[in-house]
Order: structure tokens, then sequence, then C-alpha cells
């Protein structure tokens, strides 16, 4: 069962969402050090999250690919650097 999205566990999308909420606010007010700290660590809270999303996304869909014999039913597509 998936979990529901919460203030510290946001669903992916919502993470992006609010990244970039974050981004358009530090580049384009004058912010007080203590406010752009703050949100900066937001941001990198929010980015570590969705990372994680996406390798555990990942994760899912190899195994979901793995055909039980150490290969895979599709053709591997080559991992991005």
């Amino acid at each position: 069962m998936m979990e529901s999205p919460t203030h510290e566990n946001p669903s992916f999308e919502a993470a992006l969402n609010r990244l970039n909420e974050i981004v358009g606010r530090i580049e384009g007010e004058s912010l007080e050090l203590d406010d752009s700290l703050a949100l900066f660590e937001e941001g990198v809270r929010l980015l570590r999250h969705a990372e994680g999303v996406l390798e555990g996304a990942d994760h899912r869909i190899r195994q979901l690919l793995d055909d039980g014999k150490g290969g895979h039913r599709f053709e591997d597509v080559p991992e991005q650097p």
C-alpha cells in the first residue's frame, strides 16, 4: 500500500513544485540571509527526498523487468551518467 504524502514525506510532484517555488523565491526576492538559508535547507531536503523516490522507482522497474535468470525480459536501457 502506498503511503499518503505528508509535509515530511511529500509526493514526488509536490516536492518538485515546492522546489520550483523555492528557486523562484531565492532568485527573485531580496531575502534576509536567514530566510535564504532556511529555504536552501528545505530545498536540499526536498531534493534528497525526490532523488530517493526516483531511485526507488528505478529499483522497482528493474525488479519488474527481471526475468529471474539474471537477465531482463526487455532490452536493457543504458544508464545515464
